[in-house]
C-alpha cells in the first residue's frame, strides 16, 4: 500500500478502533508492531466486523449519556468518536446524513441490515476520507457484506423484537 494511504486502511481497522490491553479480536494480526495505538486486522473484513460488533454492543449493552438506551447516530458517535479526540457534532451529523435521518432520530436499530450497512459505510467514510471506489468507497460490496456477515448482520435475516423497557 501506498504511504499516503490513510492508516485505517492500512491496518485493516478501516474504523480505527483503538488496542485495548488483554482485549483480543477475531482476525486480529499476530503482529502488532504496525501500530502504536489501533488495532491491526489481518484484512479489511475484519475490520468491518469489529466496527458492526462494536456498534451491536454499544446498543446492546452500552448507555447512551442520559442512561437511555443507544439508538440514535448522536448516541453512536459520541460512544465512537469522543468529543476530546473529534469533532462530534460534524461527525454526528455527517453520519446521519448518510443514513438519511437526523442525529438525534431515535431510529437506530443496528441488527437492520441495511442499517448497520450505511452505518459502518459512514463510519469509514469519515474516519479515512474518500476513497478510491466508486462514490468514495474504500471497499466493495462483497468486502462490507463479508464483514457484516462474521458480525452476524446478513441482509433478509430477522433478529426479533426489541425489548424496550418500560
Amino acid at each position: 500500500m501506498r504511504p499516503e494511504t490513510p492508516r485505517g486502511i492500512r491496518n485493516f481497522n478501516p474504523g480505527n478502533i483503538d488496542r485495548v490491553a488483554g482485549v483480543r479480536w477475531q482476525g486480529q494480526a499476530t503482529d502488532q508492531s504496525g501500530d502504536a495505538r489501533f488495532v491491526v486486522f489481518n484484512g479489511p473484513r475484519w475490520g468491518v466486523r469489529a466496527i458492526a460488533r462494536v456498534l451491536i454492543t454499544y446498543q446492546d449493552k452500552r448507555r447512551a449519556k442520559d442512561g437511555s438506551r443507544i439508538d440514535s447516530v448522536r448516541e453512536f458517535i459520541e460512544r465512537w468518536a469522543p468529543a476530546s479526540e473529534n469533532n462530534t457534532d460534524a461527525y454526528a451529523k455527517a453520519v446521519a446524513s448518510a443514513l438519511s435521518i437526523g442525529p438525534n432520530d431515535e431510529a437506530v436499530d443496528v441488527y437492520r441490515y441495511d442499517t448497520m450497512r450505511a452505518l459502518v459505510l459512514a463510519i469509514i467514510r469519515h474516519e479515512n476520507g474518500l476513497g478510491p471506489l466508486p462514490g468514495g468507497a474504500w471497499y466493495g460490496e462483497p468486502i462490507i457484506a463479508d464483514g457484516l456477515a462474521l458480525a452476524g448482520i446478513v441482509a433478509g435475516a430477522q433478529h426479533g423484537q426489541l425489548q424496550v423497557e418500560v
